[in-house]
């Protein structure tokens, strides 16, 4: 499990974008521990890692998240 630091340094992203990603609904609420932390797993990092790369191709945050869906389907 990764800490938002951790995940933020691996794929270069500012941690507000993070929070951001998941008040739109790119990315699902991440697990919290009791003492608030949000917790990222390996398959949270691999969607982000994949939203990094599609971006960087050009995509949309709106097509992203439609490939997503059919993705996750």
């Amino acid at each position: 499990m990764f800490q938002v630091g951790e995940v933020s340094r691996r794929l270069n992203l500012n941690p507000q974008t993070l929070y951001f990603y998941e008040r739109i609904g790119l990315i699902l609420p991440p697990q919290c521990t009791v003492a608030g932390y949000r917790l990222f797993s390996q398959q949270d990092m691999e969607r982000l890692a994949f939203i990094v790369r599609a971006k960087s191709l050009g995509l949309s945050l709106d097509e992203i998240k439609n490939i997503s869906a059919l993705r996750d389907d």
